[in-house]
């Protein structure tokens, strides 16, 4: 369960439970969940269409309130809008907020971001529905229960439960991470190998977020992946060798009569630095996106 606390109202009537945070485990639980690209689009659209009315300055007073709720738990500075002398935000204003509003599911990991939505739905500027079906349908092993008008609650699914077979063209990486120390415990090492580079494909697909690329494995687009990613020139490298060595090593991409020559301790380090990888492109992604942004933000 999600921790939670009482909220009372002023004249001391009926008591409400909201929704105060993530436990460790939870955290923990979500280490390598990774919400696509196209997910975090399709979640600030729903949330555009949300604080958007016919009357600007309203719009962009509750695109504020929006951008502090997730500056918060951000741990970013929030932001004071004041209005000219004619009662209208200052259009430099109104442009860096608009901008900063465009980042809000952009910047946080997944982690900060289930606080982020579950903070929003708590609030009523979005639906939990709406959000479960773009979570649901985008592959997402998680989603929320409540309203605002109760308490909202944050359930994972258990990486035990995920179907072997996922229904979604990019298939969910804790599902695959789950595959590769399976393997690892197991002492199937080209099963490591094979993991390893089933999970990175997946993470240039998603970094990529180019629906033309969904149905081509890592070797076509690699040159592309390249181009885009955050990563330095010698982890790419080494990502490209984990999936040349896939295509070559015995039992890791095809069946063969030769005996396997990947070694324990080559499993091992395939599979630590596989999630490394994970973490530093998402990490990585998240600093650009923050040094793009203007210090216009009032502490």
């Amino acid at each position: 369960m999600v921790q939670s606390c009482v909220r009372h109202t002023k004249d001391g009537g009926s008591k409400i439970m909201v929704f105060i945070g993530l436990t460790q485990e939870q955290v923990k639980q979500l280490e390598n969940e990774v919400v696509p690209k196209r997910a975090r689009l399709q979640l600030i659209r729903l949330l555009r269409g949300s604080v958007s009315c016919d009357d600007t300055n309203l719009t962009i007073a509750r695109t504020n309130n929006v951008l502090n709720i997730c500056q918060h738990v951000l741990g970013r500075p929030t932001s004071i809008i004041e209005k000219d002398g004619n009662g209208d935000y200052f259009f430099v204003d109104i442009g860096w907020i608009r901008s900063e509003f465009e980042c809000v599911f952009r910047r946080p990991d997944t982690a900060e971001l289930i606080e982020i939505l579950a903070d929003l739905i708590q609030n009523a500027w979005l639906d939990c529905n709406e959000v479960n079906n773009i979570l649901s349908s985008n592959g997402c092993e998680f989603c929320f229960t409540g309203h605002y008008m109760s308490e909202v609650s944050v359930e994972i699914t258990p990486v035990e439960s995920i179907e072997e077979e996922a229904e979604f063209e990019i298939q969910n990486i804790r599902t695959l991470l789950n595959r590769m120390d399976m393997a690892l415990s197991s002492t199937d090492y080209p099963g490591v190998l094979h993991a390893s580079a089933s999970i990175l494909e997946t993470l240039a697909k998603d970094t990529l977020a180019s629906p033309t690329i969904l149905d081509q494995s890592l070797g076509a687009f690699f040159a592309k992946y390249r181009a885009n990613s955050h990563l330095p020139a010698p982890v790419l490298d080494y990502i490209h060798a984990i999936y040349n060595r896939r295509g070559t090593e015995p039992l890791a991409g095809h069946g063969s009569v030769t005996p396997p020559t990947i070694t324990e301790t080559e499993a091992v380090v395939i599979s630590e630095m596989t999630k490394a990888f994970l973490r530093i492109e998402r990490k990585l992604s998240s600093v650009c996106i923050n040094l793009s942004s203007s210090p216009r933000a009032t502490p």
